[in-house]
């Protein structure tokens, strides 16, 4: 990583005239001549926002590691030099309160390295994962606001959007050769689960759940008579379809907790628009987004056979100190049934380890470091050396309790919190869609960590870029740049 920063340095110090500093140059009259101004003028923020749109693109393909930390190295730099600081001192005052929570909880990521026994492997978790999201949430915020009129938010988000569509396309293309190569259509939800370009169905799902967030924020919009994306209504059902089908594809039942939120908030902005009455164009969308929750819902329960079983399994998941070796140990041979079969892996490890994370919270409190294999170390600590090979919980939000504590979890769900209320703010006016899709975002991926460890890695990564981005965007959209003109935008959070 350090080479990969310090190659982008010097390419970027190439454009400095030799003898000059950075902040001279920043403020010579060449720097701010447009024909002569590379880093911060109109090409410089397009091929910025090309380096954008092939980092999103790459963040879940596998082995793109080394790719992906040269791009957010060079392009954190770019847009640094292309800034427009009076609209960042602006947006970030609109932002302030959850700033401070973000900034509160990366402090006590280090204060809690003095009583960890673990300190040096959460030190290398913090640098390795949680400042690189950092960076990469800078980069999602500034590439929202870089200085001049072109590109404007609307190009932004389309450019990002459009790498969210070709993971859905892709994933779908996928599903649609195997069902030519095989005659019918697959029944992913009994056990055929499609990935697209990511390493995993769950991966591609968060994707895919992520596109849905984005276009029923504009549905939401088309609904009280308004749009963000400049597409037809041809082309939003086509939207709508080709990513609900994607989400059959990949088959994950966790996925539904979204469809069900989605749901809810279309109703939610209908009975908030129409108390009196209900238009026949309303009631046709309202009705067609239930009956495709009801029936996804529908499909999952009847072809995925861990739903025959969970019921069953949970008492005997929750006996952990019967089978021990069972859920310590994954791999070992699994507890059964009363009709004499075995129980499903899927549910009674992640029952199991439900009820144990929750132990080991009660167990060290104050957390044990930041580290994705927190539960690893708790287990450790517990049993000894050589007593479990599981490091994870398979829940995001057991995994960050295990490594940052119960303060660590506080400041955690303050800052979400704050982040939420932002959106909130945002929900009408210009900003609307970018209030809306933020909070779809968050509701999204924080009931998600709830049952997926979901927040590590690129997933962390990908998750404060997008939240950045929205953020960003709904704050320039405030000051009415390319935008109809409010009367009064959100009070500073």
């Amino acid at each position: 990583m350090k080479s990969n920063i310090e190659a982008t340095q010097g390419l970027v110090c190439a454009w400095i005239p030799e003898g000059a500093t950075l902040r001279a140059f920043v403020n010579s009259p060449t720097f701010n001549e447009p024909t002569l101004g590379v880093v911060v003028g109109n090409k410089g923020n397009w091929t910025a926002l090309a380096m954008f749109g092939l980092l999103f693109f790459i963040w879940p393909v596998p082995h793109t590691i080394a790719l992906r930390n040269v791009l957010l190295v060079f392009l954190f730099f770019w847009v640094i030099l292309g800034l427009d600081y009076t609209r960042v001192r602006s947006s970030f005052t609109m932002w302030r309160r959850p700033l401070l929570g973000l900034g509160l909880f990366t402090a006590w990521l280090f204060i809690e390295l003095i009583f960890t026994p673990f300190w040096r492997h959460a030190l290398s978790s913090i640098n390795g994962q949680w400042l690189s999201a950092l960076v990469a949430a800078a980069i999602g915020a500034l590439v929202a606001m870089m200085a001049r009129d072109r590109p404007t938010p609307q190009t932004v988000f389309l450019l990002f959007f459009a790498a969210l569509g070709i993971h859905v396309l892709a994933e779908d293309a996928q599903g649609l050769l195997w069902a030519v190569h095989h005659g019918r259509f697959p029944l992913g939800l009994s056990g055929r689960r499609d990935k697209g370009l990511t390493a995993g169905p769950d991966k591609s799902n968060y994707l895919t759940n992520m596109t849905l967030d984005i276009l029923v924020a504009e549905l939401s919009l088309r609904l009280e008579g308004k749009r963000f994306l400049s597409v037809g209504k041809v082309a939003l059902a086509t939207a709508l379809f080709a990513t609900i089908f994607s989400f059959y594809l990949e088959a994950m039942r966790n996925g539904l907790i979204d469809i069900l939120i989605l749901t809810a908030f279309l109703l939610a902005c209908v009975i908030r628009r129409h108390r009196a009455h209900f238009a026949g164009r309303t009631r046709l969308v309202v009705g067609s987004a239930a009956l495709v929750a009801v029936i996804l819902v529908g499909l999952d329960i009847k072809f995925d056979p861990r739903w025959d079983t969970l019921f069953a399994t949970i008492p005997i998941a929750w006996n952990t100190a019967a089978h021990r070796q069972a859920w310590l140990n994954p791999g070992s041979p699994l507890p059964l049934l009363a009709n004499g079969q075995a129980v499903s892996q899927s549910n009674y490890l992640r029952i199991a380890w439900i009820k144990e994370g929750l132990k080991s919270i009660i167990d060290f409190p104050l957390g044990l470091g930041y580290s994705r294999s927190a539960f690893g170390e708790a287990l450790l600590l517990r049993f000894g050396k050589g007593a479990a090979i599981a490091t994870s919980t398979n829940d995001g939000l057991l995994n960050l309790g295990l490594g940052v504590g119960l303060p660590g979890l506080v400041l955690w769900y303050l800052w979400y919190g704050w982040t939420i209320q932002g959106a909130l703010a945002f929900f009408r006016g210009p900003s609307a869609f970018w209030g809306r899709a933020l909070l779809l975002v968050l509701l999204d991926v924080g009931t998600r960590m709830l049952v997926d460890a979901n927040l590590q890695d690129y997933m962390l990564q990908q998750f404060l870029f997008i939240v950045a981005l929205l953020a960003g965007g709904a704050a320039r959209s405030v000051g009415g740049e390319n935008n109809e003109a409010v009367s009064a935008g959100p009070k500073p959070l």
